[in-house]
């Protein structure tokens, strides 16, 4: 591999999670502002998101297993183009049935539905062996900057539907019928680079060494079939108690954070998509942070610090008195949990042997996704309810539990690379 931390591979992989981003900022801003404007209960837009996450735990272990046997790339592939189904429902129909199908199938909620089960086992992995081991950690980071800089992008792109409402003086639900085909269209670019993309197979032909290590390992350009035992049960528990916890805190609170911003300060999608943007954009430049901070403590201290940090400004937001005060404290969070979550995914890619990769990302984010399952339906039934200050004390413990297993399950357990 070329101790590079732009290799070919990873310039194509963070081209296509640029691309196929960018929708998924957009759906994550503009549905959920816009239906309860018309009228839609907020424990409903709880259920559709929640559905979401649901659907995403059906299938990320399954696939998880058949990424690590059959190879990535295609999963990555079919997993990226779903999503263009669910936002052509949305541009269709306003039925409640159809779109908790939709959200479903994939493509909005932070956990992807089933697309993105079939998906982030993949991509994962491929993003973690498109660096050495040694930027690993910082391509990571750079990943979590593309991604939150098309998040950007898209909560932007909230202005579109009262854009084309004043420009072809149209109403607004057709208006944003269309800005949902505009994002369909985009899902299908969005799988280019993924086609010029030149995956290896990692073939073990030896023992697990301690530390997660094979000793032989092998590359072919084709898909080679593997039989292997899983090795690393112990880690992969753990892990999944850290990422279950996140889930709930994400679905919990900040899934629908824009329907609490539209029920606490009556503020439009045009509002909150420019301010989720400003969000994901300073989260950009945050991140050339981590290579400082993981010299100077490591990856996993890293995260727990930056990650119970974030918590404590998320903890802040409903004493503040206006919608400004309480979006540039969800600013300075959101840049925090970015760092946290890059610095997360690269431990976890880094202690696991690589053939396991797939498997490991799998059923961690199967535990994820149990954890925002329920968390958004209780967060919608809260939100409905209108008790809208109990969802911050469940997501803030949660995020502050989450990071506190860190050390508490991994200890002093140091990634190769930093051992």
């Amino acid at each position: 591999m070329e101790d590079k931390l732009l290799t070919r591979d990873g310039k194509l992989l963070l081209s296509s999670v640029l691309l196929n981003s960018i929708p998924f900022g957009y759906m994550n801003v503009v549905p959920l502002v816009y239906l309860a404007e018309i009228g839609y209960d907020p424990s409903v837009i709880g259920l559709i998101y929640a559905a979401s996450a649901l659907a995403n735990t059906v299938g990320l272990i399954p696939f998880g297993f058949l990424a690590d046997r059959y190879g990535r790339k295609w999963f990555a592939i079919v997993g990226s183009l779903i999503p263009f189904v669910s936002y052509a429902i949305f541009g269709l129909t306003l039925n409640p049935e159809w779109l908790i199908f939709a959200g479903a199938l994939g493509g909005i909620g932070f956990a992807g539905g089933f697309a993105y089960a079939i998906a982030n086992p993949a991509l994962i992995p491929m993003i973690a062996s498109a660096a050495s081991g040694r930027n690993r950690t910082m391509f990571f980071g750079v990943t979590q900057g593309t991604w939150t800089l098309a998040l950007s992008i898209g909560a932007v792109l909230s202005v579109l539907p009262s854009a084309f409402g004043y420009i072809f003086k149209q109403s607004s639900m057709v208006s944003h019928s269309e800005s949902y085909f505009i994002m369909a269209g985009l899902m299908v670019v969005s799988i280019v680079p993924l086609l010029f993309y030149k995956e290896s197979k990692v073939v073990l032909s030896g023992p697990i060494l301690p530390g997660g290590v094979p000793q032989h390992v092998g590359r072919r350009f084709d898909r080679v079939r593997t039989r292997f035992p899983v090795t690393s049960w112990g880690k992969i528990v753990r892990f999944s108690v850290t990422f279950g916890l996140t889930g709930v805190g994400l679905g919990v609170l900040v899934q629908l954070l824009p329907t609490w911003f539209a029920l606490r300060f009556g503020v439009s999608e045009d509002a909150v998509g420019l301010w989720i943007g400003l969000a994901n954009a300073v989260s950009i430049v945050a991140i050339p942070i981590i290579p400082r901070l993981v010299s100077r403590r490591g990856t996993l201290a890293s995260s727990a610090i930056t990650g119970i940090s974030a918590s404590v400004f998320l903890a802040v937001m409903p004493f503040a008195g206006t919608f400004e005060g309480a979006a540039g404290l969800f600013v300075v969070r959101t840049a925090l949990e970015a760092m946290a979550w890059a610095m997360l995914l690269s431990y976890t890619m880094g202690v696991v042997t690589e053939a396991e990769r797939a498997t490991t990302t799998g059923i961690a984010f199967t535990a994820w996704g149990i954890g925002a399952t329920v968390g958004t339906f209780v967060g919608g039934e809260l939100l409905g309810a209108g008790l809208l200050s109990l969802p911050f004390v469940i997501g803030v413990l949660s995020f502050i539990a989450a990071s506190m297993t860190l050390p508490l399950f991994f200890g002093g357990a140091k990634p190769p690379e930093e051992a």
